[in-house]
């Protein structure tokens, strides 16, 4: 079920608010500032699976909150995919329909009111009928206690998948694992595939004895409760965990989700989205989400399959119809278009990887202006299309010609000396600056050493890593062995200036052994300044 047209007239702000989706997306983006109307929309699908459910008995209640002129009928009208229709006519508390007929099971909502910042259950609850929804919140404004109750529900199939494998030896424990590998292999799609940073659940814990139940977690070498976890991983956390419990039961249906990008960077905002999207939500369904998140936005711009709606800077006094927002540049809509001229007058707009932004904005390079992005791969292309941006990207396994070709080819880009950010931070020299009594011989030595320790291992992988690089295949870059017999070279050396080039020092910094040490405070010494200068001079 998807939806090809919605209408809504005299409902919340709207007077009459179309949206045409005659392209039948999967991901519907509704975006725009604060107070704009965006969760208005998702009032209505609730009011729709409030009436799908048979919840009449609030209606007198609700309309202060929902209708917008009670001497009018509000009416809300969909058109599906299948080109058949539903209305809800509010005022007179029925669904009418044409050639559809409207169920519970077509609509799900997860409101913004949904974070759990700690598990509180010391017994199990009733086990719940999922499908009928029973603890969807009365109103959307209320909290949404649905996590809670799905982890009862998962602590419950695995305790009985268990005893039946042990019982019967046949496909429970398989399920077990299925369930482990799929939700890991989506926290690793989400944050990434280095263990020392990435989720990875481990197991559950029941409540017994007024202790609470828990979510055990790995990440390195720790287990970490739900508790314990940052914001972003727990929305993270709670919106996997409630679609692997309900989507087997809602299967063709709206889903709609307000700010599901809530505590994430913009990084981490675009692979949730892209997970949920391509993993979780079935192909005949479709997912409606609101939105500020600039990472958001960019996968809506990468995919053949959404639509972006701009709800900013609208006067809903007025009929409005809203069609897929067609643009060629992310801050076109996700910045008030106004405020563009006035927030980069005079400069040089420099896209770079991941999280390093506010790092390299604090700075203080007047005249530059560093937007995160999400990957090489994406900066390129955006450098590529447009020559009055430049991008600044990781080297990783480039050999000393590969890098000068591509600074040669591309003018644009920048491309670090090291292999990555944290070289800069971690160099040896750049820590001597901020610790006078500094060791850099014993910490030359440790680099080197955890290097020889790994060298064999990172050439085993070298070719499959190089691969990978969009430089190849769009053919900015020519495979060479040359090139590659010159980045194993630079590998087994033990001249620390040759090998550290290509040496990834993410999550390394335990090496120095600097006890409060930060990243905000190495990024400001003089000789990181200069670095990061000299590159964008090239």
């Amino acid at each position: 079920m998807k939806i090809r047209n919605l209408q809504i007239k005299n409902f919340k702000r709207f007077t009459d608010l179309t949206i045409d989706l005659s392209n039948e997306p999967k991901l519907v983006l509704l975006i725009g500032t604060n107070g704009c109307g965006k969760s208005g929309v998702f009032d209505a699908f609730e009011l729709i699976s409030e009436y799908c459910s048979k919840k009449k008995e609030k209606t007198k209640e609700r309309d202060y909150t929902y209708y917008r002129k009670n001497n009018e009928p509000a009416l809300i009208s969909l058109e599906f995919d299948n080109k058949q229709s539903s209305r809800v006519n509010v005022l007179q508390d029925r669904i009418t329909a044409k050639g559809v007929s409207l169920s519970l099971a077509n609509f799900y909502g997860r409101s913004a009111i949904r974070y759990l910042p700690r598990i509180t259950r010391t017994v199990l609850g009733e086990t719940i009928n999922v499908a009928s929804n029973p603890d969807k919140p009365d109103y959307y404004i209320d909290v949404d206690v649905r996590f809670e109750n799905d982890i009862d529900i998962v602590i419950k199939q695995l305790v009985d998948q268990v005893f039946k494998g042990l019982y019967n030896n046949v496909e429970e424990l398989e399920k077990i694992r299925v369930f482990l590998n799929n939700l890991n292999a989506a926290f690793t799609r989400v944050f990434g595939e280095n263990p020392a940073t990435s989720l990875k659940f481990m197991r559950p814990v029941t409540p017994a004895d007024g202790e609470t139940s828990q979510l055990i977690f790995a990440k390195g070498i720790s287990e970490i409760p739900y508790d314990l976890l940052s914001s972003g991983e727990k929305e993270v956390v709670n919106i996997l965990l409630n679609l692997f419990v309900r989507t087997p039961f809602y299967q063709d249906t709206i889903y709609y989700f307000d700010e599901l990008d809530a505590h994430l960077n913009t990084a981490l905002q675009y692979n949730l989205l892209k997970e949920i999207t391509e993993n979780w939500i079935p192909n005949n369904c479709q997912i409606w989400t609101a939105t500020h998140s600039l990472g958001f936005i960019q996968y809506a711009k990468q995919s053949a399959e959404a639509a972006v709606i701009d709800f900013d800077n609208l006067n809903f006094d007025e009929p409005q119809i809203l069609t897929h927002q067609q643009t060629s540049e992310v801050f076109d809509i996700a910045v008030p278009k106004q405020a563009l001229p006035v927030l980069f007058k005079d400069k040089r707009l420099v896209f770079c990887e991941n999280q390093n932004a506010a790092l390299l904005n604090s700075l203080g390079m007047a005249d530059t202006l560093f937007l995160g992005d999400i990957d090489k791969s994406t900066i390129m292309l955006r450098v590529e299309q447009e020559n009055t941006i430049f991008g600044l990207i990781d080297r990783d396994y480039l050999s000393d010609n590969e890098r000068e070709t591509l600074q040669k080819k591309y003018p644009n880009i920048f491309i670090l000396d090291y292999y990555c950010f944290e070289n800069y931070v971690y160099h040896p020299q750049n820590l001597k600056e901020l610790y006078a009594d500094f060791d850099v011989e014993k910490y030359m030595q440790n680099i080197t050493d955890e290097k020889n320790d790994l060298k064999n291992r990172i050439i085993q992988k070298l070719d499959n890593d190089r691969n990978s690089y969009i430089f190849y295949k769009k053919g900015f870059l020519n495979h060479k062995t040359e090139d590659f017999d010159a980045v194993k070279g630079m590998i087994e050396s033990d001249d620390f200036e040759v090998f550290y080039k290509v040496f990834r020092m993410n999550n390394r910094g335990d090496i120095c052994k600097i006890h409060n040490l930060n990243t905000e405070k190495l990024v400001v010494t003089e000789w990181f300044k200069n670095k990061i200068k000299t590159i964008l001079s090239q």
